[in-house]
């Protein structure tokens, strides 16, 4: 009881700060401070699926949590339909949301109904506490059983109470999501009873799906079939999507904004699904870089470039119908690797080996001088805008000029992007584009013109090279500064290893030059940055709220001192995408802040203000 009590009143001193946070950062000139978390993430709840439910009372003391630390906004991943053999949030579906993080409690709620009877409430919770990581199969059994009870209850309702507020709030939602609704909910239905790998479809499954009134003249045939099953589907997003609602509410009550994340990639049901919106011969991926020497075979479709010109082309509007949904669903977007907006490198979907496919790629619009007659269609660049001395054809400076139609047209994206927000909202409140080592000239002039900055991850950072782009002095108004992210090792540990090899030493005097006001104490204030990861961290958090940067982030693995990484970037491993928030989380980082293991969000802000030691 005693441990207990010293934890209360540890954090109990936490959220004494919060004012002096909200001044500090204030003061700073820090505009958003942004706490990144995963759906999947969120801690487990009393009644818990084994998957993160932001709508629970563990999602409310996210947000206390959260807005009490000084934070002003979470940062989603994407929220779309995984599966048990792939949970990265990256490879799922962009219009229906995971079902697995509804919250179970919440079901049995007035303000859904309720739905839930209390019986099955009571089954599900004899099936004992979830573990500390995300559960499959335990989320995927639970939640269908509860989906199951909530649309027999449903059906109930239909019959005794017509006019119930429910079914019409249902029916509006049916109306207005129809355009990715029925196809979702009739290929769940079908992907539940055969596979989920439309390729597998016999022909008869998959011609249900072929664009135009053909493929719709078969879908009403046979929905009548299979009615109950497809309803039940419709309902799931429904009650997911009816979540969302009432959990951004709660957010919004506790001065907390939600930003989504537009993934760059489309899953193989939404490529099935809308596949007359892609290029059939071409896959996007990530060239080789400084993180991924071999390059990324992604597999993601590729948006027709044959149909960007063309407002009403089915590549256009898919593309608005998912930006428009993402802004009625959220205060704010992070555009994951916004070069595949721009300039996409794109390999051939012929090739067996993707690897060597994506190392011999290209950029789909700035290959004026490729052997594929698709490139040279959809060039933007001009033969003459091409840089000779380009070591590589993935080189930022392959394409070294550009006139201002040729940016309108690697803009036309973006452009649909500006279109859909609200024009009262400047565009980079609205929009953050996730550019990290690599930016290529024409991504540059598309960010010049919507006037957004790059993020900039400075645990990555070359103190030794004064023009590595991760540096805080390079970092612009626009830009996003944050240790890490959910793909890079964890901050601690990343410390830990600059301890060992040596490297501490020109970094902790790299951020003493930053800090330290008086230069005749920066010698003691890099011994003391140096001498344990605590020290480092806290130093390199005040070097962001102390950059030109009004955008901090910080990945909620780094705050809490995590030591296992969240996602391995690049490489298959059971536990990617699995790690939750402790149930006990607010505990858990009062007594690692007290243990110098977790960020000190107050330490580094008077760091950062002071540009001094403390006495």
């Amino acid at each position: 009881m005693q441990r207990s009590d010293e934890t209360t009143a540890a954090f109990s001193e936490v959220v004494r700060h919060a004012a002096f946070v909200r001044d500090a950062l204030e003061q700073l000139g820090v505009r958003r401070f942004v706490l990144g978390i995963h759906a999947s993430a969120f801690p487990a709840a009393e009644l818990d699926a084994g998957y993160g439910a932001p709508l629970s009372s563990a999602g409310d003391r996210v947000l206390a949590f959260a807005a009490q630390l000084g934070f002003d906004a979470l940062q989603l991943g994407p929220c779309g339909q995984v599966s048990a053999i792939n949970l990265s949030p990256y490879d799922g579906s962009v219009f229906a949301r995971c079902t697995w993080s509804l919250g179970l409690a919440a079901l049995a709620e007035p303000q859904l109904g309720p739905l839930l009877p209390p019986a099955l409430l009571d089954r599900l919770a004899a099936q004992g506490s979830a573990g500390a990581r995300v559960d499959p199969a335990r989320a995927q059994r639970m939640t269908a059983d509860a989906i199951e009870a909530c649309h027999a209850r449903l059906l109930q309702l239909r019959a005794a109470e017509p006019e119930h507020p429910l079914l019409a709030d249902f029916a509006r939602f049916r109306s207005e999501q129809r355009e990715w609704l029925e196809l979702n909910a009739l290929y769940e239905v079908l992907a539940a009873r055969t596979v989920d790998d439309p390729t597998r479809f016999e022909p008869a499954l998959q011609a249900l799906f072929e664009p135009g009134p053909a493929g719709a003249a078969r879908r009403t045939a046979i929905r009548g079939t299979l009615h109950p099953a497809i309803e039940q589907r419709e309902l799931a997003q429904y009650l997911c999507h009816a979540q969302h609602a009432l959990f951004r509410e709660r957010a919004r009550r506790a001065g907390i904004a939600l930003w989504a994340d537009l993934q760059v990639g489309f899953s193989h049901r939404d490529r099935f699904l809308h596949r007359e919106a892609f290029a059939p011969d071409w896959l996007m991926g990530a060239p080789p870089s400084r993180t991924n020497p071999h390059g990324q075979p992604w597999g993601y479709p590729l948006l027709d470039p044959d149909q960007l010109d063309e407002p009403e082309s089915a590549a256009r509007r898919l593309f608005e119908l998912r930006v428009r949904k993402l802004l009625a669903e959220h205060d704010g977007v992070r555009i994951d690797h916004p070069h595949g907006l721009v300039c996409p490198w794109v390999y051939r979907a012929s090739d067996p080996d993707p690897y060597h496919a994506v190392r011999h790629g290209a950029r789909a619009f700035e290959s004026p001088d490729s052997d594929a007659p698709e490139l040279r269609r959809w060039a933007i660049a001009r033969a003459s805008d091409l840089d000779p001395q380009a070591h590589s054809r993935f080189a930022d400076n392959r394409v070294h000029t550009l006139d201002a139609a040729q940016v309108a047209r690697y803009a036309r994206l973006f452009d649909v992007l500006s279109s859909a927000h609200d024009p009262a909202s400047r565009f980079q409140d609205v929009f953050a584009a996730e550019v990290l080592s690599t930016c290529p000239y024409p991504l540059q002039r598309v960010l010049e013109r919507h006037a957004l900055g790059r993020f900039r991850v400075t645990q990555k950072a070359n103190p030794q090279d004064m023009r590595d782009p991760y540096r805080t002095e390079h970092a612009e108004p626009a830009d996003w500064l944050m240790l890490g992210t959910h793909d890079t090792p964890p901050a601690y540990a990343v410390a830990s290893s600059w301890l060992r090899d040596g490297s501490a030493q020109p970094r902790a005097a790299y951020l003493a030059e930053r800090l330290i006001r008086d230069p005749a104490g920066r010698a003691r204030a890099a011994a003391h940055f140096a001498r344990d990861e605590h020290s480092m961290l806290c130093a390199s958090l005040a070097d962001l709220f102390r950059s030109r940067a009004e955008n901090v982030y910080v990945f909620v693995g780094d705050l809490f001192g995590e030591s296992e990484p969240f996602n391995r970037a690049g490489v298959v491993h059971a536990d990617n995408w699995t790690s939750r928030l402790p149930q006990r989380f607010e505990a858990v980082y009062a007594e690692r802040l007290r243990a110098r293991r977790a960020l000190d969000i107050v330490a580094a802000l008077r760091l950062a203000l002071t540009g001094s030691l403390p006495e």
